[in-house]
C-alpha cells in the first residue's frame, strides 16, 4: 500500500478504535516496554538528537503511533480517572526500571567489582521501590497525568543511589545513558496519555468516522416527517388516475366508441400500476425504518428510562423496591456478565473478577467503591494488559457502578425520612415499566427484510390486511385515553396508548422535577410518533396494494368490454338478480376501484391538510422574528408559496373525489347528472395535478434554488435564543463522574435540540431533503460562535 501510517490508522479504524480490531494493539506490558527501550536505543545509534534537534520523539513516534499506544494503555472512559493512572504507573514503572537494570547488567564496565554496590542497590530499587532502599519516596507536584513527576523522582533517587554506593563519575555517566532512555520512555507514554486525555475531552476518540458525522434526516422521527411527505403525492395521483380510468368507461366521452373508451381507461390504469407499486415500496421502507427505531429504543433506551425513574424516587421509596427489580443492579449484572463472557471469548481467565464481584455488597457504598477501585487500578490497568477490547467491557461495568454509587451516596446524604411529592406518580410509572417493556417488545417487527422492502415473520395482527383495523384501534385508544385507562386499567389499551400514557407521566415528572427528564420525555415522544407512523404506513400500504390490484382488474375489464363491444355498467336499478355474470364482475371492478381510489384520495387529502398546517408553522415562526436574515426571509416566502401549492393539491384531490362520488350517485340513480361529468372532473383533477407539479418546479428550481447556501447557519442565527435555551435544558442532569467524553455528551444534547426544534418549526415541509439536512447539521454542530447571536444577552456555553 502507498498509504502512510497515519492514513492506515484513519482509514482502518478511525484512530484505533475499530470494532474489528484492525490496528488496535494489545500486548503484555513487558513486551511493550522492551520494544520501546530498543526504539530509544535505535534513536541513540541513529543519532536522532543530531538530525532532529527540535523533537526527537515525534520524529520516530508520529502522532498516529502515539494514538496506538494510547489506545493500548488508556481505554475510553479512563482518560481522567486518577485511580487508573496510578495503577498504570504502579505496574509500568518497575517494568521500565527492570528493563533498564537488565540491560545495564550486560554492560562490561558495570560488571566490575567496584560497581557491584551500585548495581545491587539499583536492582533492589527496581524490584522493591525507593522505600525499601532509600527509606522514603520522594514527592513532587505533578499535573495528574501519567509519569508527570517520574523524571524528577528518578533523578532524585538515582543521585541518592550514587551517593550511597559512592559510584564513580565514569559509572554515573554510563548509568545516565540508560536512565536517559528510561526518561524518554516515560515522556513518550506521558505524551500518549495526554493525547488520549485531550482527544477524550474534545470528543475525538471514536470508533469510526461514521461516529463523528452528524445525524441525517433519517434520525428525525415525528408526525409526518420529511420522508412521508412524498406519499401524499403518490396517493393523490393514484386517486386521480383511478377516477379517470373508471369514469372513462362509464361516460359518453368517445361518441359511443367502446374501443376508444376502453383504450383511455386502460392507459390510466397502466400508469396507475407503477404509481401504486412505488407507493407500496416507499411506504414499506418507511415502516421498516420506524420499526428499526422502535427495536433500537427497546434495546438501548428502555432500561435507561427505567433507571431514570428509579433514580428520581426518594430514598425511602427506593427502599420498597427489591433488588431483583432494581434497574441499577440489573445494569451492573448485565455489564458483569459481559465481562465474564468476554474473558471466555478472548480465552483468558475471569476468576479474579468473579471473586471480587461475589464478595461485593452492592447495597453498601464503601464495598461498591472498593470494587470500583479494583476495576480501575487492577483489572483494567494490570490484570488484562493485552485484552484491549475486554477493557472496554470493564469500563462499562465501572460506568454501571458509578451510577449505582451516586444513588447510594445520595441515600446516605438525604436519609430515609425524606420523601418527594412526585414519589407516588413516579413509583406507579416505575412499577408499570416491566409490563410496558413486555408490551413494546411484543409489538416489534424484527423479522428479516427481503427484496429491500418486505418484512417477513410478522404476527397475524401485523399483516397489511388488518392494518386499517389496527390503525383504527390505535386512534380510538389515543382518543379515549382517559376512559380506557380508568375503566380498563390499561388492559385493552393498544401499545400506542400505553406509550402515550407513559410519555404523559414522564413529561409531567419532567416539568415538576425541573426538566431533568427532558431527554427521556422526548425519547418517548419519538417512540409514540414512530409507532403511529408505522401503523399509518401499513394502512397506506394496504390502500396502495388494493389500488395496484384493481388496476389489473380495470385493465382486464376494459379488454373484456372491448371484446364484447359493451360498455361498463353497474346500474343500481338492475339489482343483483338482473345482472349477468360479466355485469357482476363489472360492478365488482367499478365499485371496488371506486372505493380504493376514494380511500387513496381521502388519505392524500388528510396528508395535504397536515402538510399545510406544518407549512404555516414555518411561516408563523419566521414572521415572529424581529429581523430575520435574507435567506430566512426567502425560506418564509417559500413556505408561503408551498402552502398555496398544498391548497391547490387539496383542490385537485377533492376534484377526483367529486368524480368518484358523482359516479357512485349516477350508478345508483340518486341524482341526475350528465354522463360525462365524472370524466370531466377526473380530467380536471389530472390538469390540476399537472399544475401542482409545475408550481413545485417553480418552488424547487426557482425559489429554493435561490436560497443562500448559508441558510443552515442563518436559521441558527435567527433562532439562536431558542436553540441555546433548549441546549441548556437538554444538558441538565449530566453526571460529573461520567466516563463519557464531555464533547460527546454536548454533541448528544445538540442532537436532541435539533430534533425538537425542527419538529416544532417543521422546516422539513418546506425545504428539500438536502437543504433541510444542512439546517439540521448546522444545529447539531453546536457552533454558537458562528451564529452571531446578541453577545450582550447571549449566555456563554
Amino acid at each position: 500500500t502507498n498509504w502512510s501510517n497515519d492514513e492506515v490508522v484513519k482509514r482502518g479504524t478511525g484512530y484505533n478504535y475499530g470494532v474489528d480490531g484492525f490496528l488496535r494493539p494489545g500486548a503484555a506490558y513487558d513486551n511493550v516496554i522492551e520494544y520501546l527501550y530498543y526504539k530509544m536505543l535505535e534513536m541513540d545509534v541513529a543519532r536522532y538528537e543530531e538530525n532532529y534537534e527540535d523533537d526527537t520523539l515525534s520524529a520516530i513516534f508520529m502522532l498516529s503511533w502515539q494514538r496506538k499506544f494510547g489506545s493500548m494503555f488508556v481505554p475510553r472512559g479512563m482518560e481522567t480517572n486518577d485511580s487508573h493512572t496510578r495503577g498504570l504507573e504502579a505496574i509500568l514503572l518497575p517494568k521500565i526500571l527492570k528493563t533498564v537494570s537488565n540491560e545495564m547488567m550486560d554492560r562490561e564496565e558495570l560488571k566490575e567489582d567496584e560497581n557491584e554496590a551500585f548495581m545491587t542497590l539499583f536492582q533492589q530499587y527496581a524490584s522493591d521501590g525507593p522505600e525499601a532502599v532509600l527509606g522514603e519516596k520522594a514527592m513532587f507536584e505533578g499535573d495528574g497525568t501519567l509519569f508527570s513527576t517520574t523524571k524528577d523522582e528518578w533523578d532524585h533517587d538515582v543521585r541518592r543511589l550514587f551517593e550511597k554506593s559512592q559510584a564513580s563519575a565514569e559509572t554515573q555517566d554510563i548509568v545516565m545513558e540508560y536512565m536517559d532512555r528510561a526518561y524518554r520512555i516515560t515522556e513518550l507514554l506521558n505524551r500518549c496519555f495526554k493525547l488520549a486525555r485531550d482527544e477524550h475531552i474534545d470528543g475525538k476518540r471514536f470508533s469510526s468516522e461514521a461516529e463523528n458525522e452528524p445525524k441525517s434526516t433519517d434520525s428525525l422521527f415525528s408526525d409526518f416527517p420529511v420522508e412521508a411527505q412524498i406519499f401524499a403525492g403518490g396517493l393523490e395521483l393514484s386517486s386521480i388516475l383511478g377516477a379517470a380510468s373508471l369514469s372513462a368507461t362509464q361516460s359518453d366521452v368517445t361518441n359511443g366508441s367502446v374501443a376508444a373508451a376502453v383504450a383511455v381507461s386502460i392507459v390510466f390504469a397502466l400508469i396507475n400500476i407503477p404509481t401504486s407499486f412505488g407507493t407500496m415500496t416507499n411506504v414499506s421502507r418507511y415502516v421498516n425504518r420506524q420499526e428499526e427505531f422502535r427495536a433500537e429504543f427497546s434495546r438501548t433506551k428502555m432500561l435507561g428510562l427505567e433507571r431514570t425513574l428509579f433514580k428520581v424516587l426518594s430514598s425511602s421509596k427506593r427502599k420498597e423496591i427489591d433488588d431483583a427489580s432494581n434497574p441499577l443492579l440489573k445494569r451492573v449484572r448485565v455489564a458483569y456478565e459481559a465481562v465474564v463472557s468476554g474473558a471466555k471469548y478472548y480465552d483468558t481467565s475471569s476468576d479474579e473478577v468473579q471473586a471480587s464481584y461475589s464478595k461485593t455488597d452492592f447495597t453498601d457504598l464503601k464495598s461498591l467503591e472498593a470494587f470500583m477501585e479494583e476495576i480501575t487500578s487492577n483489572f483494567i490497568a494490570k490484570l488484562y494488559q493485552k485484552e484491549a477490547y475486554l477493557k472496554d467491557t470493564l469500563v462499562l461495568l465501572y460506568a454501571a457502578c458509578i451510577e449505582l454509587a451516586e444513588v447510594l451516596e445520595n441515600d446516605e446524604r438525604t436519609g430515609d425520612e425524606e420523601s418527594y411529592i412526585e414519589d407516588e406518580a413516579t413509583y406507579k410509572a416505575f412499577r408499570r415499566m416491566p409490563k410496558f417493556t413486555e408490551r413494546l417488545e411484543n409489538s416489534l417487527q424484527t423479522g428479516p427484510i427481503v427484496y429491500g422492502f418486505i418484512r417477513k415473520n410478522k404476527k397475524l395482527s401485523q399483516w397489511a390486511i388488518f392494518a386499517p383495523l389496527r390503525l383504527y384501534f390505535f386512534l380510538m385508544g389515543n382518543f379515549l385515553l382517559k376512559g380506557f385507562s380508568l375503566r380498563c386499567g390499561g388492559l385493552f389499551n393498544p401499545i400506542s396508548t400505553e406509550i402515550k400514557v407513559m410519555r404523559g407521566v414522564v413529561t409531567a415528572l419532567n416539568r415538576s422535577l425541573g426538566q431533568t427528564l427532558k431527554k427521556e420525555a422526548y425519547d418517548l415522544k419519538e417512540l409514540f410518533h414512530a409507532t403511529m407512523e408505522s401503523s399509518i404506513g401499513m394502512s397506506l400500504f394496504f390502500v396502495g396494494m388494493w389500488v395496484f390490484i384493481f388496476s389489473f382488474f380495470i385493465i382486464a375489464n376494459g379488454i373484456a368490454s372491448a371484446v364484447q363491444n359493451t360498455s361498463t355498467t353497474c346500474a343500481g336499478a338492475l339489482g343483483i338478480s338482473g345482472r349477468n355474470s360479466f355485469q357482476q364482475y363489472q360492478c365488482f371492478v367499478v365499485e371496488g376501484g371506486a372505493i380504493v381510489s376514494a380511500l387513496a384520495g381521502l388519505i392524500a387529502l388528510s396528508f395535504f391538510v397536515r402538510q399545510f398546517r406544518h407549512q404555516r408553522k414555518v411561516v408563523a415562526a419566521i414572521n415572529y422574528l424581529p429581523s430575520p436574515p435574507p435567506s430566512v426571509r426567502k425560506i418564509g416566502s417559500l413556505a408561503y408559496f408551498q402552502s398555496l401549492i398544498s391548497i391547490w393539491q387539496c383542490i385537485a384531490t377533492c376534484t377526483s373525489l367529486a368524480s368518484i362520488v358523482i359516479g357512485f350517485v349516477l350508478r345508483f340513480d340518486f341524482a341526475d347528472f350528465e354522463n360525462n361529468v365524472t370524466f370531466g372532473l377526473a380530467i380536471g383533477a389530472v390538469g390540476a395535478f399537472g399544475i401542482s407539479i409545475f408550481l413545485q418546479l417553480i418552488a424547487n428550481l426557482g425559489m429554493l434554488y435561490n436560497v443562500e447556501p448559508s441558510a443552515g447557519i442563518d436559521v441558527c442565527s435567527a433562532f439562536w435564543g431558542t436553540l441555546t435555551k433548549k441546549h441548556r435544558l437538554f444538558s441538565l442532569g449530566r453526571s460529573e463522574k461520567s466516563v463519557m467524553s464531555p464533547a460527546l455528551e454536548d454533541r448528544e444534547s445538540w442532537e436532541y435540540v435539533a430534533r425538537e426544534f425542527l419538529t416544532e418549526t417543521r422546516f422539513d415541509t418546506v425545504l428539500g431533503a438536502d437543504r433541510f439536512n444542512a439546517v439540521m447539521q448546522a444545529i447539531q454542530s453546536g457552533d454558537t460562535s458562528s451564529w452571531r447571536g446578541n453577545k450582550i444577552f447571549a449566555k456563554e456555553e
